[in-house]
């Protein structure tokens, strides 16, 4: 994965400016950033008195602020060549078209900062980009003092797990991060898979081994596959697990003291907002760290569903 040029949504909330600074001095001190503060004007009836200020007049004095803060977050970054931008529209819009425009390997942004309700915080622009852009997002949320040191990584058997996997390699060499490979099998699947076993097995304590041996099997095949790929094996766990995708994976990440999760973020980029997918949303509105989603160009619904029995049907057989 490329850090060469990182686009960082700015809007001057405490979040955002620590995450530009986080970025530039602990994860990429060498790339290009681009800082974008997009302003966001409201709709203005025509009924609207006289007396309020036009929308040009807003605008112009959202920009003359939007520049003054834009230097004084650019004295705070380290050697980065920095370039400034201002745009009108949505944010969630306008910061992936400067992100292609750019050639922008990473998009940053910070999570909402008003936001009172744990569930809430993550804030609408941040949501948005996680499920719609195809740049990979980094949600800069309670930060490490330093680089990434210890990588959670849930894999999944999916299409965008070798991007997952080569987001995670790329990371853990640049940072010399220990790295925690994660597969969680849903309550179902654990429980058709001990059905299966039960029916061979001479009891259920055997089933049970059986099948926690299997768990193990695959923890140590894609343990040796990332190591054979660049990191050194020391350096690499694999576990593998059931029960609640997304609670696991925030127990995981609370029991290694995770710096950075990397995870990867389907759907087609046009769903509600509601149907983020219950797993990136429960990691992205529970975790304790920055959160790195890797998404996989936008495919038709009817392909997600074929992909999602794919993975169903992997996991049975």
């Amino acid at each position: 994965m490329k850090l060469d040029t990182i686009v960082v949504g700015m809007d001057f909330s405490d979040n955002a400016i620590h995450s530009a600074v986080w970025v530039s001095r602990c994860v990429a001190p060498n790339a290009e950033i681009t800082l974008l503060h997009v302003i966001d004007l409201p709709h203005r009836p025509h009924f609207t008195p006289v007396s309020v200020p036009s929308r040009n007049t807003i605008e112009r004095a959202a920009r003359d602020f939007a520049e003054l803060q834009m230097a004084k977050v650019t004295a705070l970054l380290t050697e980065n060549v920095v370039h400034c931008e201002v745009r009108v529209g949505k944010p969630h819009e306008e910061i992936p078209k400067l992100a292609k425009e750019r050639g922008a390997d990473l998009i940053v942004v910070g999570p909402h900062s008003s936001r009172s309700r744990r569930r809430a915080r993550l804030g609408t622009t941040a949501d948005r980009l996680v499920r719609t852009s195809v740049i990979p997002v980094l949600v800069g949320m309670d930060l490490p003092v330093n680089a990434p040191r210890r990588l959670l990584v849930p894999i999944e058997d999916a299409p965008i797990t070798p991007a997952v996997l080569d987001a995670a390699r790329s990371l853990a060499g640049r940072f010399g991060a220990e790295v925690l490979l994660l597969n969680v099998w849903s309550n179902a699947e654990y429980s058709y898979v001990a059905s299966i076993a039960n029916a061979t097995a001479a009891n259920e304590a055997e089933a049970k081994r059986e099948v926690e041996r299997d768990l193990k099997v695959a923890a140590r095949t894609w343990l040796e596959q990332f190591a054979k790929d660049g990191v050194a094996r020391e350096r690499v766990r694999a576990v593998v697990t059931y029960g609640s995708v997304g609670d696991s994976i925030l127990q995981a990440a609370k029991a290694i003291d995770a710096d950075l999760i990397v995870m990867g973020g389907r759907g087609s980029g046009f769903v509600a907002p509601a149907l983020l997918g219950s797993t990136v949303a429960s990691v992205l509105h529970g975790a304790t760290c920055p959160v790195l989603v890797v998404r996989q160009p936008t495919t038709p619904l009817s392909n997600a569903s074929a992909d999602d029995d794919a993975l169903h049907a992997t996991h049975r057989a």
